[in-house]
């Protein structure tokens, strides 16, 4: 029954254009981002001459969408991360490929799956905003995690919150098809971007492909399994969350500090006896 009623719903908001169109076209989804985001969505052009196969021309905001199964998968590009992280402020590097997906049956979205960090999460549609038909994605400032809905996201210390607020620019991209091989681009499988993580903890390497980036590419049903569930509206409002984030931070402390007790007194051993 909630299947039928969020069909309607989306048929209902939906432009007599956009019911014509493939569901590929029908349900790619409007990208808002945050009032201070500085690197907005983009499109490949912006790294012509960095990556094979990219064609020159001026850069759109673009997403790079494909049905594999009965999921519509859509990647988003921009062309740097601009968010820090981490207790020495890390993580900034060109190239930041991100990725929602929703499944559909009878033809219909059911559910949607958003990249967020290293993670996801997984809702319902019936808890995702729409507009005109179309699924909206709240984007955060600076590490374009994506969200159900706009507010202040608490992440575990030592990470930055996100910044998802929903007032910043509105777009609705243009989409484009690709697949193993197609564009000429998808065939590249380095790095999009010089950033090389690794040397510093938290630090974070500029990102492969959509088709090189494993589970997400290969297999986006088990992806969509391993998301945590849907937070709905929780944990979108700064220090709502901080029960978990304290406590983790805590565990984290404790661990270190009984870890350097453990290491000092294995250097006390080994020392030389006074003589």
């Amino acid at each position: 029954m909630v299947r039928w009623l969020i069909a309607l719903g989306l048929l209902a908001a939906a432009p007599p254009a956009a019911l014509a169109a493939p569901p590929l076209q029908r349900y790619a989804p409007v990208v808002v981002h945050d009032s201070a985001e500085q690197s907005p969505l983009t499109g490949v052009k912006a790294f012509a001459g960095v990556v094979p196969g990219v064609l020159d021309g001026a850069p759109q905001p673009t997403i790079y969408g494909r049905r594999a199964g009965n999921w519509l998968q859509y990647w988003l590009f921009y062309a740097v991360n601009t968010q820090d992280r981490g207790i020495v402020d890390v993580g900034r590097h060109a190239g930041d490929w991100e990725v929602v997906q929703y499944k559909l049956r009878d033809g219909f979205p059911v559910r949607a799956v958003y990249s967020q960090h290293s993670g996801a999460e997984s809702c319902s549609m019936q808890h995702v905003r729409t507009r005109s038909g179309r699924p909206v994605v709240y984007v955060a400032n600076g590490s374009h995690a994506n969200y159900f809905v706009p507010g202040t996201r608490d992440r575990p210390w030592p990470d930055p919150n996100d910044q998802a607020d929903g007032k910043g620019l509105r777009v609705r991209p243009k989409v484009v098809r690709i697949a193993p091989g197609m564009p000429p681009w998808m065939r590249y499988g380095g790095a999009w971007g010089g950033a090389q993580g690794g040397r510093v903890p938290g630090a974070q390497a500029s990102p492969r492909g959509p088709a090189f980036q494993g589970v997400k590419w290969d297999d986006p049903g088990a992806w969509a399994r391993s998301a945590r569930r849907c937070t709905r509206d929780r944990c979108d409002q700064l220090g709502e969350c901080d029960g978990r984030e304290t406590s983790g931070a805590a565990i984290a402390a404790a661990f270190g500090a009984a870890w350097a007790l453990l290491y000092g007194r294995r250097r006390l051993r080994r020392l030389p006896a006074d003589r």
